[in-house]
């Protein structure tokens, strides 16, 4: 029962609404993931001056980055 009489209405060709911002989208959601994993390990150049300053071991460093990390991942 439709309303508007009695032809069917012609199948038109629906053009995509992102128009090429999910592109973006993707590249701009790598590039933050490239920049937040990245930053712990590049931190960790500075690990051997603070365990000569601070006379630690290497296990005694180690859970700052593997915290860091950990929130990274499970934070969002």
């Amino acid at each position: 029962m439709s309303q508007g009489g009695g032809a069917a209405p012609a199948h038109k060709v629906v053009k995509p609404q992102d128009q090429g911002w999910a592109w973006m989208v993707l590249f701009a959601a790598v590039l933050l993931q490239g920049l937040t994993l990245g930053f712990p390990s590049c931190i960790g150049v500075f690990f051997k001056d603070l365990q000569h300053e601070f006379q630690a071991s290497n296990s005694e460093t180690s859970w700052f980055p593997s915290i860091m990390v950990a929130v990274l991942h499970g934070g969002g």
